[in-house]
């Protein structure tokens, strides 16, 4: 089974390229549903809280996103706390998947769908690093029109991210997403026909 990691940034296609090599057969793992996941279970919460202190959970004792976001936002210390305690859990999650991937699937692909492959050094024995990339300026239209952010706000999320252009350098295979659906499709098509022959 080959396996890939597979990143982009906010607004360049990745979960569209993530349907794509799923509807070829690929076994794909999502680490932001796995956050997701892990921010449902009480233990991971306490862990949260004990870091960050008591508004890091509601009243109804689920995560507080938006107080974590102005804590975490911004403040590359806590940020990393935060990375620090979530990655090797999401990290061991990917790899529980990968092995029963290969013992129960007839799949020869498998994908983790990572957001910050590079910037974490998200390591789980991968052949190779994909990166779906679009100009800034294709990523700036999508995320205005997409959540009706004002300018201000579209250049704050892309200043907090690692440039595409610095992942495209990191990648081994860039999927190029500036025009309609069926471009990314057919190159996703001609990657895994490349990778079974």
């Amino acid at each position: 089974m080959k396996k890939l990691g597979l990143t982009g940034g906010i607004a360049t296609g990745k979960s569209t390229a993530c349907e794509y090599f799923t509807q070829a057969g690929a076994v794909v793992f999502d680490c932001d549903a796995c956050v997701w996941e892990l921010y449902q279970c009480r233990e991971v919460l306490d862990k949260v809280k004990a870091l960050f202190g008591e508004g890091a959970v509601t009243e109804e004792g689920e995560l507080n996103r938006p107080w974590m976001r102005k804590v975490v936002f911004g403040d590359e210390r806590k940020k990393q706390k935060l990375q620090d305690l979530i990655h090797p859990m999401v990290r061991k999650e990917c790899l529980a998947r990968m092995a029963e991937a290969e013992h129960t699937s007839s799949a020869s692909l498998f994908i983790a769908d990572v957001p910050l492959l590079f910037e974490g050094g998200f390591d789980f024995g991968q052949d190779a690093n994909l990166v779906v990339a679009v100009s800034r300026k294709t990523q700036v239209q999508r995320l205005i029109m997409r959540s009706g952010f004002d300018d201000a706000t579209v250049h704050a999320i892309l200043e907090a991210q690692l440039p595409i252009s610095h992942k495209v350098k990191c990648a081994d295979v860039v999927l190029w997403n500036e025009g309609p659906k069926f471009v990314l499709k057919s190159q996703i098509e001609r990657f895994i026909e490349d990778l079974r022959s």
